[in-house]
C-alpha cells in the first residue's frame, strides 16, 4: 500500500529530525519522483501512471517539504506535548496532515483510514485513536481555496496557507502565529532562525520571496556545454521546451530516459542556470591548467572542460562514492582528468584556475534540497565557514602566480559568500575582480520555465 510504504520511510526520519538524511539511492529516487509528485500534488493533477510507487514517493516528498507546517498544525491538537508523542504516531500525523492539506485529490476517508490502520499496526489502540481524532479535526479545518487576487492581505492572515500552484488554502480557525516572521516560517515550512535571518539581512519582501520559492517543485534543466545552437539538427536539445534563461531547456522526466540522453551525449549537462553561472564567469580567462577541488559528481568539472577545450582540467573529491561517480561522468570528455587528492601534492603553483565549489548551507537551493532548511542554525553556519576556510587554505599552494580562484556556493548567506571572498582575497594577496549573487527566480503559481535556483560566485585574481 503506497501510504504504508511512505510511512515506513518517514518513520526513520522522525527520530532523526532535523537532520534528515538520505542515502544515494533514496536521494536519486526522490529527485526522479519530482514529476510524479507534481502529478499527485495540486488541484488540477492527474494520477501518475506509475501508480502506487509514484504516490508513495509523492507523499514522502510532500511531507518533507511541508514538515514544519504539518507539525505546527498538529501540536495544539495533540493530547500531549509533541516530543512525547511516539515516533510512529508523529510520522502518521505529519504524513496524514500533509495529504489532507496539500494533496486534495487523495480522498479524505482513504487518507484517514489508511493512516490510522498503519498506526494501529505499530502502537496500542489509544495512539491510533488520537491520530484518528487529529486527522478528522484537520479535515474539518479546510474551508476551500481562493486566489491571491481575491485575498490581497493573505500574508498577514493567520488562517491562510499558500499552495505551490498559486492558490490559497483557507482554514476555519486562525491557527498560525501572530508574529509575521514566525507565521511566514509556518506557512512555508522554514525554521524560525532561517526566516529571521533573511528578514534581518534582506527585509521582509525578499524573505517572503525566498520562503515561497522553496515551496516549488523545481524542474530538471539541461544545457549543451559545447554551446551548440538548439535550433540545429546537430543538437539533441532541439525537441525540448526552452527555459526562460537562454541556452537552457526543460526535461520533463528523470530516470532511464534522461540517463540515456546524458550517456549518449556527454557534452550535455544537467544543471540549473544559477549553478552554471560560476563557470560561465571564467569565459574571458585562458587558463592552461584548471583544478576543480570539490568536484562532487562532476557537473562543473565537465562544464569547465567544455568551456575551456584547450585547457587541462583536473578534478577530485575527498568522498570515494562521489569520486567513483566523477570518474563515470568524465567518460567522453578528453581534457578532463580525475585524480586522487594525494596526486596533487607534487604540483605546487601548477594551476592557473582553481575552482572551490565548497560545501555550504544550500540556502539557494532549498526548493530542490528540501531537507537542508531544517538543518540551519548559527552553530551549523559557523562550522561551515570554518570548513570552507580550511578547504581553501589546504589548496592555497596549488595556484600559479597571477592565477585565479573561483569561489562558488549554492548559498545566499553573505557569511559564506561575500565575506569569504574578501577573506580569500586578503589571505591570498589577491583582488575580487568579479562577483554575482543570483537570487532564486519564480514563485508560487509560476510555470517551470521561470524557475531557477539561487547561487553565488566570485572570481579572485592573485597578485603573486
Amino acid at each position: 500500500m503506497p501510504r504504508a510504504a511512505a510511512l515506513d520511510r518517514l518513520l526513520s526520519q522522525v527520530t532523526a529530525f532535523p537532520n534528515l538524511l538520505f542515502d544515494q539511492r533514496r536521494s536519486a529516487a526522490l529527485a526522479d519522483s519530482a514529476a510524479e509528485a507534481a502529478q499527485h500534488e495540486g488541484d488540477s493533477s492527474e494520477r501518475s501512471a506509475s501508480g502506487g510507487s509514484g504516490l508513495a514517493a509523492a507523499i514522502e516528498r510532500a511531507t518533507i517539504r511541508h514538515w514544519l507546517t504539518a507539525e505546527s498544525i498538529a501540536r495544539p491538537l495533540c493530547t500531549r506535548p509533541w516530543l512525547e508523542v511516539q515516533p510512529p504516531a508523529r510520522a502518521a500525523l505529519l504524513a496524514g496532515i500533509t495529504q489532507l492539506l496539500y494533496m486534495p485529490r487523495e480522498p479524505t476517508h482513504a487518507v484517514v483510514d489508511d493512516t490510522v490502520g498503519w498506526t494501529r499496526s505499530r502502537l496500542q489502540h489509544g495512539a491510533a485513536g488520537m491520530v484518528n481524532a487529529v486527522l478528522r479535526r484537520v479535515a474539518g479545518l479546510r474551508s476551500g481555496t481562493t486566489t491571491r487576487g481575491e485575498c490581497p492581505d493573505w500574508l498577514e492572515r493567520r488562517d491562510v496557507l499558500p499552495l505551490s500552484d498559486g492558490h490559497l488554502l483557507l482554514l476555519n480557525e486562525p491557527l498560525l502565529p501572530a508574529d509575521s516572521v514566525a507565521r511566514l516560517g509556518v506557512q512555508t515550512s522554514h525554521p524560525h532562525p532561517l526566516v529571521a535571518r533573511w528578514h534581518a539581512t534582506r527585509g521582509m519582501e525578499i524573505a517572503r520571496h525566498l520562503a515561497l520559492h522553496s515551496m516549488m517543485q523545481m524542474p530538471l534543466v539541461i544545457h549543451d556545454g559545447c554551446e551548440r545552437s538548439a535550433g540545429t539538427d546537430s543538437s539533441p536539445l532541439s525537441d525540448l521546451p526552452p527555459h526562460s534563461c537562454s541556452g537552457f531547456f526543460l526535461h520533463s522526466r528523470g530516470g532511464p530516459e534522461l540517463a540515456h540522453l546524458l550517456n549518449t551525449h556527454p557534452a550535455l549537462i544537467l544543471q540549473d542556470p544559477a549553478s552554471a553561472q560560476a563557470v560561465l564567469a571564467t569565459r574571458s580567462l585562458a587558463p592552461r591548467r584548471i583544478l576543480d577541488a570539490c568536484a562532487g559528481r562532476g557537473t562543473k568539472s565537465v562544464q569547465l572542460a567544455l568551456l575551456h577545450p584547450n585547457a587541462e582540467v583536473w578534478a577530485t573529491d575527498p568522498d570515494p562514492v562521489r569520486l567513483r561517480a566523477l570518474r563515470a561522468r568524465a567518460k567522453g570528455i578528453a581534457n578532463l582528468r580525475i585524480c586522487e587528492l594525494a596526486e596533487l601534492g607534487p604540483f605546487p603553483r601548477h594551476f592557473d584556475l582553481l575552482l572551490l565549489d565548497v560545501p555550504c548551507s544550500n540556502t539557494g537551493v532549498l526548493a530542490r534540497r528540501m531537507e537542508a532548511r531544517y538543518r540551519f542554525s548559527d552553530h551549523a553556519m559557523a562550522e561551515l565557514v570554518a570548513l570552507q576556510r580550511a578547504i581553501a587554505t589546504h589548496h592555497r599552494g596549488l595556484v600559479a602566480e597571477r592565477g585565479h580562484v573561483l569561489w562558488s556556493t549554492c548559498s545566499l548567506d553573505p557569511t559564506e559568500n561575500q565575506e569569504q571572498a574578501r577573506w580569500l582575497a586578503q589571505q591570498w594577496r589577491g583582488q575580487v575582480v568579479q562577483e554575482t549573487e543570483w537570487l532564486p527566480r519564480g514563485s508560487i503559481g509560476d510555470t517551470a520555465d521561470l524557475l531557477t535556483d539561487g547561487s553565488y560566485h566570485a572570481v579572485v585574481r592573485l597578485h603573486s
